[in-house]
């Protein structure tokens, strides 16, 4: 049987400051259930905000659907993905995603989960090390 998850029924929540530097707000669209091994969510970031440093361990998919949304895997060249572009993550891969310094911007995240676990937290990205990736990926 079909289901429908009405938007916003499973609420809304800022991103805590352990995991993310500025404002981000992330809407969960829906859950993973037991035919469904990922989640889906809505995420919104103000000006210069990005996530920590993380891995996946099933991996993620981005679909960047407003401005323009900045990814960086340590030792891989920076870039830029713009409205309908769209990121892929590997399993395991460390890396972070956000917002340029010039704009707003959100994506739809689809996240793997391997045994209840979706993600796992490492440092935050300093503002030299976001400033170097936005240069970087300017280029």
């Amino acid at each position: 049987m079909q289901e429908l998850e009405k938007a916003g029924i499973h609420g809304s929540f800022k991103g805590d400051s352990k995991f993310f530097s500025k404002n981000v707000k992330v809407s969960m669209m829906f859950k993973s259930n037991e035919w469904r091994n990922f989640s889906g969510a809505l995420v919104e970031f103000e000006v210069s905000a990005r996530s920590a440093c993380h891995t996946h361990p099933q991996g993620q998919t981005l679909i960047v659907t407003e401005g323009e949304i900045i990814t960086k895997v340590p030792g891989q060249k920076a870039f830029i993905a713009k409205k309908g572009d769209v990121i892929s993550c590997p399993i395991g891969v460390k890396h972070f995603h956000g917002v340029t310094n010039t704009s707003s911007g959100a994506h739809i995240v689809l996240t793997g989960e391997k045994e209840g676990k979706n993600v796992e937290w490492l440092e935050l990205v300093s503002d030299e090390e976001y400033e170097n990736a936005l240069k970087e990926a300017r280029e």
